[in-house]
């Protein structure tokens, strides 16, 4: 039951953490650049930066900062004394302790993915990333930020930062035995990523171990008044604007439904009289073929059946004259090509023959 509510408990800290972080970031982006600088720069940070076999520790903050020391590491990738006691003499007077990892450790990639994925991209991250990367999501830490909003192909352009977890643990336990805590785990950036808000590689569960800011707290929270009020100002206005054109395109709109409701209505009708001027077009047709046969047929010949499918036309009747039909056919202006479908026989009763005879439309252009 404790370990049920310890995961749910660091599952909430975790969201609240990234909450924050996107919030944070949406709020700074709202105000000038240079005020955005100002609070970047707030603080002192200590920055402990590895590269593949070497460990430098700085002191500043993101956009700038002096470097300390720098020291080769061990072979079993030892920390030498004279870095860790910098390390210490320097993290009481750090507001934050930010670990930087290098490029040979951390996997990053760009992905493009649906818009929709947006309310639950950590996860749509989690179940892929096998899919995006060597990896299981068991085997790393990640983070990601959204770089651009594509909202006419409705595409997200994500970057993700991916670290194994057994390096990152070892040096988080490494740390821990210091007393150190982190506060940020990230790619140590270059100059076209130094202003974009950095991603935490930090896991989830230690978020909570050290606070964001140190100093005075009246000074946090007058800072927070202040973009929040920086931020509700052009929110506001973009809200009022957004109703006065909802309210001006209003009648377009409805003009333009109306004109759609028409648009339907004439194609309705169209494919209406297009039928009918098919029917009708049949029906001449057949009072042709009709006409002719009445006049073509011998007064001793009738009949009873008369079938039009496309160009075969089929006849079925008695005749006097049954065994003479196909000659008389061949004056025809509207038949050709007249056969007997059957042979004929005799109806005793009437003392005529019965025949069934298959012939095919003459094209208008051959006729006669």
């Amino acid at each position: 039951m404790n370990n049920a509510l310890q995961v749910a408990t660091d599952s909430v800290i975790v969201m609240a953490q990234r909450f924050w972080q996107w919030w944070r970031g949406e709020l700074l982006g709202l105000i000038p650049a240079q005020w955005r600088e100002r609070l970047r720069r707030r603080g002192n940070l200590l920055f402990v930066i590895l590269h593949q076999d070497q460990c430098s520790l700085a002191f500043g903050s993101f956009s700038q900062h002096e470097t300390l020391v720098s020291m080769p590491l061990g072979e079993e990738g030892e920390w030498p004394p004279a870095l860790v006691e910098a390390l210490l003499a320097r993290e009481t007077k750090a507001s934050q302790v930010i670990l930087l990892l290098p490029e040979q450790k951390v996997l990053r990639k760009v992905l493009s993915l649906p818009a929709a994925t947006e309310a639950g991209l950590s996860n749509v991250l989690r179940f892929e990333m096998d899919r995006h990367t060597p990896f299981t999501a068991e085997q790393v830490y990640f983070g990601y930020r959204i770089l651009e909003r594509d909202r006419r192909h409705q595409r997200l352009q994500v970057e993700l930062l991916v670290v194994p977890r057994e390096y990152l643990d070892q040096l988080l336990r490494r740390l821990e035995a210091l007393a150190v805590h982190p506060t940020l785990v990230t790619l140590a950036e270059d100059d076209a990523r130094r202003h974009a808000q950095p991603i935490n590689l930090l896991p989830g569960g230690l978020l909570r171990k050290r606070g964001g800011w140190r100093g005075n707290r009246r000074l946090q929270i007058a800072a927070l008044v202040a973009l929040v009020a920086l931020a509700a100002l052009p929110l506001w206005q973009q809200q009022q604007r957004a109703e006065r054109l909802a309210s001006e395109l209003g009648a377009p709109k409805a003009a333009a439904e109306r004109a759609a409701a028409v648009r339907d209505e004439l194609k309705r009708l169209e494919a209406g009289r297009a039928y009918l001027y098919e029917q009708q077009a049949q029906a001449d047709d057949v009072l042709n073929i009709l006409n002719e046969l009445t006049l073509l047929l011998p007064d001793s010949t009738w009949l009873s059946r008369f079938e039009l499918t496309g160009e075969r036309v089929r006849l079925e009747g008695e005749s006097a004259e049954a065994s003479a039909l196909i000659g008389l056919f061949e004056q025809s202006k509207t038949l050709q090509n007249v056969t007997y479908a059957s042979p004929i026989t005799s109806n005793p009763r009437t003392e005529k023959d019965r025949f069934s005879l298959i012939a095919e439309r003459r094209p208008a252009e051959e006729a006669p």
